[in-house]
Formats: structure tokens, C-alpha cells, sequence
């Protein structure tokens, strides 16, 4: 038989448990405009039956009120994974895309000051200077023209390597960015670790570890492996519906033996974050040779993690190990050292056939390398036109007869602008040097607009994973509003109950059995 204040007791656990659902609602809306916040519900649950016999054969069970059973954040751990793989994806295109635009900020094709435009002025000035080949000053053109060429070449250069080392700098910065939160996410895990076999849900230690997971997500790839609670298993008094520690593994390449350095390992998974032992091992070239600020030497590109890690490798390349590869930048510096070197050659070899103002063989180093002065290893970043030129406009070699008045030699250098050339760049050719330019800058230009379209692509479907789990981890006020009239007419029904209850109880004690008194 129920005791006579079961009525009492039922109404104040509703009291009770509505106060705490209220609570929890109170905070959701505190907490609307705090990113990474995963709205929060307590979920009810009825307590013991009381089992009540009616007489004779006849008994039935009464619910004696309502309790809380778990406080526990509303969040899809399938929705979280697909936003990260679609943030890692994004990070990656996108970051190529930025390095794509700085690199074509510098090569600014087509443009009144580019390369190109540096070149149609200098064979344009040869062809003048083949109409009057005595005019000193048609000679001052051509030294001037071919001075603005090679400084377009060392700017473009410098510039490129300048950026590049800003690539090979950020990769620095952003492994020690992957440490950082590889160690904040272990020491949530620790918390986690001691909070859970008391029995609680640590909530808003759950929303930190998301959180740092997914900034992590935009650096680099990786993979989230539940520690506890696998096969039904659970540490003292954890609820099942905790989340437990986890690990965070990272698929690296191996690392090349120096004594074998042809030999390419296998990639290897490693276990960055150790959520039972709490260790964490960082991405040093002992284990991650591209994270190292030497890096992008002697690894495999295809064995790395996405993210923007491996974009700005990718962008910055390298030039040793096995398979070396060149990056974005590392093969455009390549193709204007080809270019500048084969262009050099061909004019310096063309230009000593010739013969200068005073009848004498022309000279094979009118363009040279700036370090030694002279004609060989010459590249974009060093050439420049021989000092000696800048002297004596008289050794510009403009005639084919040794005639002061034969402008046939200025007009056969201005012909190099269509002479099929061999270059062995990016890949082997023949082509002329302006057709050789504008196959560079179409690659590039191809390259950089594919990489746009796809880093598009991928900010739309992260924003529409972003769209979907705010729909379910997001607070919505009008749901906390309407959740909160649901919970204060239940704690208001409670109490009217309790009045009710209070009332019988009154004639009970006090109204019954006066009679006879």
C-alpha cells in the first residue's frame, strides 16, 4: 500500500526535475551566440513503480513521478566526421588557391609591365636599331630594353622565392599550430579520463575537445579513434552514453633511411595523441618529414595527410629524395631559369656572329650570370647585361659586314623572337621563347583556375555540412522558448498538484473523525 504523502513526494520530484529542465533550457539560450556551444537537454525518466494490490486477484502498478536521467548534449558524431573531411578538403584547395594568386599577382600576365611585354620591347629596339644601325641612340634603347628584361626576370624571381620561403615558413607554423592542439586535445582527455567513472557527462569538456578537433581538421587529416567503452565496456560508475577518451591517428610517410636514401617506405599511422597513457608525440622530422622547417626533402607528397599542411608542401615543392617534387613554385622558378638561361645563350651565341660599330666579332656574353660575369648558369634570378655594354654602346654587334651602316645583324638578333628554340624545363621542347612563355603561364594559369573551381566547390558542401549540424547541435531560441512554456506549465501543474494534494490531506488530518468529539 502507498503511503498517504506519496501524492506530496511524486509532485516534488516533478517540481524538481521541471526546475532542472528549465535550467538547462536557461542556459541553452545564454549560451545561443557562443560558437562551438552543442545545445543541451535534460532527458526525463519515470522512477520505481509502486505495486498496489486492489483486492482479491486484482493489482496494479502506479508510477511514483518523473526524474532526471541524463543531461546530455544533442550532437551527431556522423555529422561532426563529414564536416571535418569536408573542412581538411576545403583547407587544402583553398590555401593552394591564395599561393596560386600571390604567384599570379607576380607574374602579372598579360600586364604593361609583365615579362612578356619586357621581351616585345626588346626585339622591337633590335628591329629599330636594324633601321639605323649608326644611331646612338637606337644602341642606348637596346641596352636600356635588355636591362629592363633581365631586372623583370630577377624581380619575378626574387619575388617568386620570396613567397616560397613564405610557404616553406607557414608549413613551420602551422606543425607547431598541429602540436598545440594535439596537446590541448590530450589534456581534455585527461579531464574527460578523471570526470566520467564519477558518473557525469562533462558536457562543455566534450564541446572543447569538438572544438579543437575541428581547427585541427583545417591543418591536416586525421582520423578519430574511440578508447573507451569499446565491446561494452566502461571505466567505475560512466554512463553509457559517455563519449570517453579518444586518440587521434595521422597517417605520415615513413621516413627515409639516409644510408638507402632510393629506398621509399611505406606510409605508417601514427598515434599522436595516446588518450590511456596521455602521451603525445609530436610531428618532428623524426616522424614527420614534412612538418620540419627544412622540409619538403626526401618524402613522398602522395603519402600525405590532406589539409593545408600538405597544400603549402605542395606549393613550395622540393628539389632532392627520391621522387623529388617540384612544387607550384619550384617548377615556375624552374621554367624561368630555362627560360632565361636558353634565351641568354641563344642571343649571346647569335649576337657573336655579328660585328660591332668598329668591325670586330661580336661578343658571347652580352647577357651573363651577375655572380661571376659571366656566360654560363645563367638563370632568372642572375641575369644581366655585361657591364662592359653598359660602357660602350659601341659593342652592341648590330652588323653582319662590319659595316657602320649594316643593320642586317640587329635584324637577325630581333629574329630570335620566332626561332624555334630547345628547352628542357617542365618538359622538353621546341618552341620559341615567347610560345615557351605562354605555355608556362597557361599551366599555370589552368592549374590555379582549377584549383579555384575546386576550392569553391568544397566551401559549398563544408557550409551545407555546417547547415546540418547546426541543425542539430545548434541552439534555436524559438525551440529553447518553446521548451521553456512546456517545462514551466509542468512545474506550475506540479505545484497546483501539490495544493491539491495538501488540500486532501487537510481533511484528512483535520476534518475527519470530529464527529463524536
Amino acid at each position: 500500500m502507498g503511503s498517504t504523502f506519496m501524492g506530496l513526494e511524486t509532485a516534488r520530484r516533478s517540481l524538481t526535475t521541471h526546475q532542472w529542465a528549465l535550467q538547462a533550457t536557461g542556459n541553452n539560450v545564454a549560451n545561443a551566440s557562443n560558437p562551438g556551444y552543442s545545445r543541451q537537454r535534460l532527458t526525463l525518466g519515470m522512477t520505481e513503480q509502486l505495486s498496489v494490490n486492489f483486492g482479491g486477484t486484482k493489482a496494479g502498478q502506479f508510477g511514483t513521478g518523473v526524474r532526471g536521467e541524463t543531461l546530455a548534449r544533442i550532437r551527431d558524431l556522423m555529422i561532426d566526421q563529414q564536416y571535418r573531411d569536408e573542412s581538411v578538403k576545403n583547407a587544402f584547395y583553398a590555401t593552394k588557391e591564395a599561393a596560386f594568386g600571390r604567384m599570379e599577382d607576380i607574374i602579372n600576365e598579360p600586364s604593361e609591365n609583365g615579362l612578356a611585354k619586357s621581351l616585345d620591347l626588346f626585339w622591337a629596339s633590335l628591329q629599330d636599331l636594324s633601321v639605323n644601325p649608326d644611331d646612338t641612340g637606337a644602341r642606348s634603347v637596346v641596352r636600356q630594353r635588355a636591362m629592363t628584361l633581365a631586372e623583370t626576370f630577377n624581380y619575378m624571381s626574387s619575388s617568386l622565392t620570396k613567397v616560397q620561403d613564405d610557404l616553406k615558413a607557414e608549413a613551420g607554423v602551422v606543425s607547431k599550430k598541429i602540436n598545440d592542439l594535439l596537446t590541448k586535445i590530450n589534456n581534455v582527455n585527461r579531464q574527460i579520463g578523471d570526470a566520467e567513472p564519477l558518473g557525469v557527462l562533462p558536457n562543455e569538456l566534450y564541446d572543447e575537445r569538438d572544438r579543437y578537433m575541428d581547427e585541427l581538421s583545417q591543418y591536416i587529416e586525421f582520423e578519430r579513434v574511440p578508447v573507451d567503452y569499446l565491446n561494452g565496456e566502461t571505466r567505475g560508475n560512466s554512463q553509457r552514453v559517455a563519449e570517453g577518451r579518444i586518440d587521434i591517428q595521422i597517417t605520415v610517410p615513413g621516413v627515409i633511411d639516409p644510408a638507402n636514401p632510393d629506398v621509399l617506405p611505406e606510409p605508417v599511422k601514427v598515434k599522436l595523441v595516446d588518450g590511456i597513457t596521455g602521451g603525445v608525440g609530436e610531428m618532428t622530422e623524426s616522424t614527420y618529414r614534412a612538418a620540419d622547417a627544412e622540409t619538403a626533402e626526401a618524402m613522398r607528397l602522395q603519402d600525405m595527410p590532406n589539409g593545408k599542411l600538405r597544400a603549402l608542401v605542395e606549393m613550395y615543392g622540393s628539389q632532392s629524395g627520391p621522387e623529388a617534387a617540384d612544387g607550384a613554385y619550384t617548377k615556375m622558378l624552374k621554367d624561368l631559369d630555362e627560360m632565361a638561361s636558353v634565351f641568354a645563350t641563344a642571343f649571346n651565341n647569335a649576337h657573336m656572329t655579328n660585328k660591332d660599330a668598329s668591325g670586330t666579332d661580336g661578343r658571347n656574353d652580352f647577357f651573363v650570370n651577375a655572380g661571376t660575369n659571366t656566360n654560363t648558369d645563367i638563370k632568372a634570378s642572375n641575369i644581366e647585361v655585361n657591364e662592359t655594354f653598359m660602357s660602350n654602346l659601341d659593342l652592341i654587334a648590330a652588323s653582319k659586314d662590319g659595316n657602320i651602316g649594316d643593320g642586317s645583324g640587329a635584324l637577325e638578333l630581333a629574329r630570335l623572337k620566332e626561332k624555334a628554340l630547345s628547352f628542357a624545363g617542365s618538359a622538353t621542347t621546341t618552341t620559341s621563347i615567347g610560345k615557351y612563355y605562354q605555355n608556362v603561364i597557361g599551366n599555370m594559369a589552368v592549374e590555379a583556375s582549377q584549383n579555384a573551381n575546386l576550392a569553391k566547390s568544397t566551401f559549398a558542401l563544408l557550409s551545407s555540412s555546417d547547415q546540418r549540424r547546426q541543425s542539430v547541435s545548434a541552439v534555436s531560441l524559438d525551440e529553447e522558448m518553446t521548451m521553456m512554456i512546456q517545462y514551466q506549465h509542468a512545474y506550475n501543474a506540479a505545484a497546483r498538484n501539490i495544493t491539491a494534494v495538501d488540500e486532501m490531506l487537510d481533511k484528512i488530518i483535520n476534518g475527519m473523525g470530529v464527529v463524536g468529539r
